[in-house]
């Protein structure tokens, strides 16, 4: 099979669902990202976005599927989908889950009583699809070997990757309150994307953090608000505007930026305005809408 690093974008928004005729080019569905590396699909966040990509899969499901989910915190706009992520309900779906601890609670009892009575009204216990919960800890290394669906995690990334070997990385910030947040890198095929939402920098980037992302490839960052709505009432929601997006970008030379988590109250003018600014600084910026794709192993990311 040919090597594809494929990213598409099934929410974007950020803090609730939006539908309706302000949001219909960037779209009103919550936060939910699918990475394809490979033979694996990547999926990060159950935003409300995660339903469409559930059918997606369905429709395309031949023998068994082996998904992986990749939860950032348990905020409510990042979890809403997964009681309908329509995979979870078949026998072929084999599921890995991967989240942190919050709040003493690890990710299977974080998802658990979303999906089980009195909250909803099946119980995600007694559904045929297999499912295996992973926590996930700071500097956390997850690997799939070529043409093989079960991941391999081994908690540290040694030497050089294979081509053929797609790794996720996990980085732990607290400028996510009040429990913090995971930012996630994929590393496939000599290509690197970060996936950096819920991140606030009020008082500069965290060196850690560039560290994590420097020479990225792709940068899917945080990017809610506006400097003027920051200033007047945003500051330590946990999340950042389109100008500290943008000096992440720079500070870790990354090839593209995209500004991502969009503010509900915001239409697409907006979004389109603030687009424009981020490129002033930034050139490879663009704004996240759902059914954009980005192929990292095209010609033209050079």
């Amino acid at each position: 099979m040919a090597q594809r690093f494929l990213v598409r974008f099934w929410g974007v928004r950020g803090s609730y669902p939006t539908p309706g005729p302000h949001t219909l080019r960037h779209g009103g569905n919550t936060s939910c990202v699918e990475v394809q590396a490979g033979t694996h699909t990547l999926i990060f966040d159950a935003g409300s976005g995660i339903i469409r990509l559930g059918d997606e899969l369905l429709r395309g499901m031949n023998g068994t599927a082996h998904l992986a989910l990749f939860f950032t915190h348990a905020h409510g706009d990042h979890l809403v989908g997964f009681p309908f992520f329509s995979p979870l309900f078949d026998a072929r779906t084999d599921i890995h889950l991967f989240g942190p601890q919050l709040a003493g609670q690890n990710i299977e009892q974080i998802v658990t009583p979303m999906m089980s009575p009195p909250y909803f009204p099946v119980d995600v216990r007694k559904l045929p699809s297999r499912r295996t919960f992973h926590t996930v800890t700071d500097d956390l290394c997850v690997k799939w070997y070529p043409e093989s669906g079960e991941p391999w995690v081994d908690g540290v990334r040694n030497g050089r990757l294979d081509l053929e070997e797609v790794c996720v990385m996990a980085k732990f910030t607290h400028s996510h309150p009040l429990n913090g947040a995971v930012v996630y890198r994929v590393e496939y095929a000599g290509r690197r994307m970060v996936y950096a939402t819920d991140v606030e920098w009020r008082n500069g980037c965290e060196p850690e953090f560039l560290a994590f992302v420097e020479g990225a490839d792709l940068l899917i960052h945080d990017a809610q608000y506006t400097v003027d709505d920051y200033r007047q009432g945003k500051h330590g929601f946990g999340h950042s505007t389109v100008e500290m997006a943008v000096e992440a970008a720079q500070a870790a030379h990354v090839r593209e930026l995209i500004l991502f988590h969009h503010e509900p109250t915001y239409n697409d003018n907006q979004l389109d305005a603030m687009e424009e600014t981020a490129r002033v600084h930034f050139a490879r910026t663009r704004s996240a809408y759902e059914g954009m794709e980005i192929d990292l192993l095209a010609e033209n990311i050079e």
